[in-house]
């Protein structure tokens, strides 16, 4: 008997995968494994959409754009400047 795993899992680790490679890209070289594994894995599965792959992608760049914004609001503060008067 074998189960396969349920595709949200699929996706939720396809998504943490792209995240980590666009934060990886920021400052050196990505290690692109595990996005190549979890995005075959996602293609492969039954239940998988194309909807629901870009629903994924745009989840990582939503997730990546946070992590550079509140980058920015450390150094922002770091560097003892401030927004607004």
């Amino acid at each position: 008997m074998s189960s396969s795993p349920d595709i949200s899992t699929l996706y939720r680790e396809f998504t943490e995968a792209l995240t980590e490679v666009l934060a990886e890209n920021a400052v050196g070289p990505a290690r692109r494994g595990r996005l190549a594994r979890s995005r075959a894995a996602v293609k492969k599965h039954p239940d998988s959409s194309e909807h629901e792959y870009f629903l994924a992608v745009e989840n990582a760049f939503k997730q990546w754009e946070a992590m550079q914004n509140a980058g920015h609001s450390d150094r922002t503060l770091q560097s003892g400047q401030h927004d607004g008067g």
